[in-house]
């Protein structure tokens, strides 16, 4: 396995890192640095240079940061300036869960270094009406150990008063995990959340993002992975926007929830390369 580089840079008040692993196209992967390495295959990166960049909401906070910080610009344009450090003129830029936003509006605003977009287990909707969406899609579910295994979950999580923003991640493993038995922990060890920028970025951030104008503005190809059983993200909720893309395609991982390139390695990376080398 190769080694991973870690680039660091230093930007208003926010010293954002990105990892830099293995080697071909670069796909710059926005999140956390920490985080997100541990949720793609080592065989993916023979194939390509992975780079898995910070966001403001996973740089500690320190007195000087401020809610207006956070800001949807900010982050775009954070993840430019990354790019740039890494010398390349194209990317594949990859947004998981709520980054499927952010690297939608990046290649809004900078299609120029963009070759293609891949969104993983995302939403096309946000704010409050996505988790009314999760609920409704959890409650119609007819597994009843799942609904159990969270519910305890619950319980436990409503004991400590102020539950982490990563603890409450954990909590959540029933409805983010195919096998609703998983254990997150490990991937969320050593990663560092901004208390000021979660609250925003997770909340009001995307509440009324325009999905519909965004698919309609991006010129390239989209790849738009999805977990069956995501009880996070519920995956039929793109069938009112699927066609407003120019080029979409979209894979449902049968064997999977909120993280199929974890999930289902072996599937998401051929899927992922075959589609890659399609739309050359």
């Amino acid at each position: 396995m190769s080694k991973t580089q870690i680039i660091t840079l230093k930007r208003d008040q926010f010293c954002l890192k990105a990892s830099v692993l293995g080697n071909g196209p670069v796909a710059l992967a926005i999140g956390s640095h920490t985080y997100y390495p541990r949720t793609f295959s080592e065989l993916l990166t023979t194939k390509l240079k992975l780079v898995c960049a910070d966001t403001r909401g996973f740089v500690t906070r320190n007195s000087q940061h401020r809610k207006d910080d956070f800001t949807l610009d900010n982050i775009v344009v954070d993840t430019e300036i990354i790019r740039k450090s890494i010398q390349t003129d194209k990317v594949i830029i990859i947004g998981h869960s709520i980054h499927a936003f952010m690297a939608l509006e990046y290649a809004q605003r900078f299609p120029d270094a963009v070759s293609h977009l891949v969104l993983i287990a995302s939403s096309p909707i946000g704010g409050s009406d996505i988790y009314k969406e999760a609920d409704r899609y959890f409650e119609e579910s007819v597994c009843p150990e799942r609904k159990a295994a969270f519910a305890a979950k619950m319980r436990n999580l409503t004991e400590n008063t102020h539950p982490s923003f990563i603890e409450r991640m954990i909590a959540f493993g029933p409805r983010l995990w195919y096998n609703y038995l998983f254990d997150a922990s490990p991937l969320w060890k050593n990663v560092e959340v901004n208390t000021i920028g979660a609250d925003i970025i997770w909340g009001s951030m995307f509440a009324n993002y325009n999905t519909e104008k965004a698919l309609k503005t991006v010129q390239c190809p989209i790849l738009l992975a999805l977990g069956r059983y995501d009880y996070f993200n519920p995956p039929h909720l793109w069938e009112k926007y699927r066609d407003h893309a120019l080029d979409l395609t979209i894979r449902i991982f049968e064997k999977s929830s909120h993280t199929p390139q974890l999930e289902e390695p072996k599937n998401f990376d051929d899927e992922l390369l075959k589609w890659l080398e399609q739309k050359i």
